[in-house]
């Protein structure tokens, strides 16, 4: 190694000189393979919090057309109701026996309402519940982008002293 010269514009090269130049060269590229590999799995991070938000809208929007068809439900479960009271006040006894018959089929009807109804409050709580762990994820994502862009700006600065120490080592007379 010690035997072994590189001659560049005029100027000798040692072995030795050249076997730290190749690993310095080693090293710099190394560190820009590690960069590289850092950007693309950031990005991946970033697909993943776009499509956690995306399906945090898909479920407000489930959830906004839930809570509309439990309160269109609960409109007309009292229309019904109010319309049997209506209909009892109106009657007299000496009907009763068929209005007794109509009102038992629609407390029937009412009564199968009100189970799609907790149906319904069953779905809703379990899309609240979806909801809320999706921002809670969607929250630690963007943390964990804040933190990472911390570090990209740290090895940002890190590669630029590099290269201005490469240029240095190029140039020593600068």
């Amino acid at each position: 190694m010690e035997d072994i010269e590189l001659n560049v514009g005029g100027t000798t090269f040692k072995g030795v000189w050249i076997a730290i130049l190749v690993s310095f060269a080693s090293t710099i590229g190394g560190g820009i393979w590690a960069a590289s590999e850092f950007f693309s799995r950031l990005e991946a991070q970033e697909e993943a919090v776009a499509e956690a938000a995306e399906n945090a809208s898909n479920i407000q929007a489930g959830f906004q057309e839930l809570q509309e068809t439990m309160t269109s439900n609960i409109a007309q479960f009292s229309t019904r109701v109010s319309g049997v009271e209506q209909s009892l006040s109106d009657n007299d006894v000496s009907q009763l026996q068929g209005k007794l018959a109509e009102l038992g089929t629609n407390i029937a009807q009412i009564m199968e309402q009100q189970k799609q109804l907790l149906d319904l409050r069953e779905r809703i709580a379990t899309v609240e519940k979806s909801n809320s762990e999706t921002v809670l994820i969607i929250e630690s994502k963007v943390k964990d982008i804040d933190s990472v862009t911390g570090s990209i700006k740290s090895l940002q600065t890190e590669v630029n002293d590099l290269w201005n120490g490469l240029d240095a080592v190029a140039n020593p007379l600068r």
